[in-house]
């Protein structure tokens, strides 16, 4: 019988702890969807402030739980869950974002809509006083790995003032160059475009989901975003479009917010 050496057998410890505390962690995926044809559904949650604490336990102790079951049954490919770290009357309390492989895995869905209206517990919806579901596509995405436990999420909905093939073509030609340079700038560690696939009515038709690595990097937001822009304005095409008075889109409510996890 062959004698396993003592690094070996650390090495296979250390594997199986990482493994196992991100089965356990019930927390937003690392992975980010994937873009084109993924059909994702952006859900928010809202309460009054005296039940905003009461809301996040049991998302901790019951909706993690939930989501990574289905996950793990193949139900849903990815989710993000999020609180809003600001009570805020104006505006969510909590938002999931759940992206399915297939439209059938989206049309199965309805089945948990049956008992669990918007993916909640009786006790989670008896604390709720509003939801608003959106079906959405993941239009670009980028990530850098596996997220900090640290990580902050700046969401931006917008809406938007011209047609869907013009709107790409500001986002790749204006927008991705700088979520890229804040990626290059060690602030930023990925970001997510969703657009509304049935936006009349609602209050935005696009949204993005920016992922700071930390307290830190999202401090220095405003100043990476002045660096970056310098330096792409010696880019002729950046420019450009920098100088256009074309209005594109209109930015609304802007939300800070953490991942809800169950091993906070």
């Amino acid at each position: 019988m062959k004698q396993i050496s003592l690094r070996s057998l650390c090495a296979t410890i250390a594997l199986f702890l990482a493994l196992a505390s991100a089965l356990l962690a019930g927390t937003t995926d690392a992975a980010e969807p994937p873009v084109g044809d993924a059909l994702s559904l952006v859900i928010t949650y809202h309460t009054v402030p005296a039940n905003r604490s009461a809301l996040r336990r049991e998302l901790v102790q019951s909706a993690t739980r939930e989501f990574d079951r289905w996950k793990r049954d193949g139900r849903v490919k990815h989710y993000s869950l999020l609180f809003n770290r600001y009570a805020d009357s104006d505006n969510w309390d909590a938002m999931a974002v759940l992206t399915f492989s297939t439209p059938d895995d989206l049309f199965r869905w309805r089945m948990v809509e049956r008992t669990k209206p918007a993916a909640l517990s009786e006790k989670a919806l008896a604390l709720t006083t509003a939801v608003h579901t959106t079906p959405v596509e993941a239009k670009r995405a980028e990530a850098l790995g596996t997220p900090s436990p640290n990580a902050v999420y700046v969401v931006i909905p917008y809406k938007t003032l011209v047609s869907d093939s013009d709107y790409e073509k500001y986002v790749d030609g204006y927008v991705i160059p700088q979520f890229k340079g804040w990626m290059e700038e060690g602030v930023l560690s990925g970001y997510t475009l969703y657009t509304s696939k049935f936006p009349a009515g609602r209050p935005w038709t696009a949204m993005v989901i920016l992922q700071y690595k930390d307290e830190a990097a999202l401090s220095e937001r405003e100043a990476v975003v002045t660096k970056v822009r310098e330096r792409l304005k010696t880019n002729p095409d950046w420019k450009a479009i920098s100088d256009s008075k074309k209005s594109v889109r209109t930015e609304e409510q802007v939300v800070i917010a953490d991942a809800v996890s169950a091993n906070p």
